[in-house]
């Protein structure tokens, strides 16, 4: 019988079987779904990128289940470093240096093997693709601090995880998905009104310093901003 080490939202993770787990999609997710994240995942260690080998996708696991099978890695992703030193602003600061470091290395790759950024926002209804640029390069659609992992075995190595939404695009259009999941209000409610606003107030200042990190500027992003928080409306139902 498999242990379970993790859940998410749409996925639970068990220790498989040498050195590896499995990430066990819920019953009822789609599978084209899985299916795209195993084939994005294919491509990533295709093109080097530091990232978990993937090695099966398996189908009919447990109760109809479909589950695709990644190299099991220890360690802890950057998120936690941030929320544990939050109060360091100089530690947080070297977190976002970081973070943009390895960013401008993944949007520096380009390939067509993956959907494009407009078909992604198409998914999710936006009504103004054609006014958008088209581009060739790789976009996460996902990068932050949650997923980028801190090996135990070798604390300078960084992985990427999650290409759920990965695609292909302007280099702008994936760093204003950064920058809006940066200062994005995901605080939840109950919180102290004050509180929210010294919290946004400093989400906004690291979403505008991972811009100055990855040397751009709030004008060279702003026309992709209305179509990623309107499929981040939809994506967070």
């Amino acid at each position: 019988m498999m242990t379970k080490i993790a859940v998410g939202n749409t996925a639970e993770i068990f220790d498989y079987e040498n050195g590896k787990v499995l990430k066990l999609f819920k019953s009822g997710y789609p599978v084209e779904n899985i299916r795209r994240e195993f084939d994005n995942s294919r491509l990533i260690n295709k093109l080097g990128i530091s990232s978990p080998k993937v090695y099966e996708i398996l189908d009919e696991v447990s109760e109809g289940r479909t589950g695709i099978v990644y190299e099991k890695i220890f360690g802890h992703d950057l998120l936690q470093e941030v929320m544990t030193n939050i109060q360091n602003m100089e530690y947080v600061e070297k977190r976002i240096e970081s973070l943009a470091f390895l960013h401008k290395d993944f949007i520096n790759h380009t390939s067509k093997e993956c959907i494009s950024y407009k078909d992604y926002l198409n998914y999710f209804g936006y009504p103004k693709t054609e006014d958008l640029p088209d581009g060739e390069y790789l976009c996460h659609g996902d990068f932050h601090f949650g997923n980028l992992l801190r090996t135990s075995e070798d604390s300078e190595r960084i992985l990427v995880i999650d290409f759920m939404n990965l695609c292909h695009g302007p280099k702008e259009y994936d760093i204003a998905r950064a920058y809006v999941l940066l200062t994005e209000d995901n605080l939840g409610s109950g919180i102290d009104p004050e509180i929210r606003k010294l919290l946004l107030q400093a989400k906004m200042a690291a979403g505008q310093l991972y811009l100055l990190k990855m040397g751009y500027k709030l004008e060279e992003i702003e026309k992709f901003i209305p179509a990623i928080k309107f499929c981040r409306e939809k994506e967070m139902l």
